[in-house]
């Protein structure tokens, strides 16, 4: 049987866990900023920092899968 299953709760013991919520975070303010700036100002720009947030969400996915 698999060490997890759907049943348990999966316990994040990973030795980056801080940093990975930190980029986690980085992403979901500047998703959050990129969308408010998209609505009100220059979308060129909106879309610029929107990719920037998406850099720190595949650097946080790069972290989780190499299991750090």
């Amino acid at each position: 049987m698999n060490k997890y299953n759907n049943l348990q709760p999966f316990e994040d013991k990973g030795k980056l866990r801080h940093l990975r919520q930190w980029l986690n975070l980085l992403f979901i303010i500047g998703a959050i900023v990129g969308m408010i700036w998209y609505t009100k100002g220059d979308r060129d720009t909106a879309i610029y920092i929107m990719i920037g947030a998406g850099v720190f969400k595949f650097i946080e996915l790069s972290l989780r899968i190499a299991k750090l």
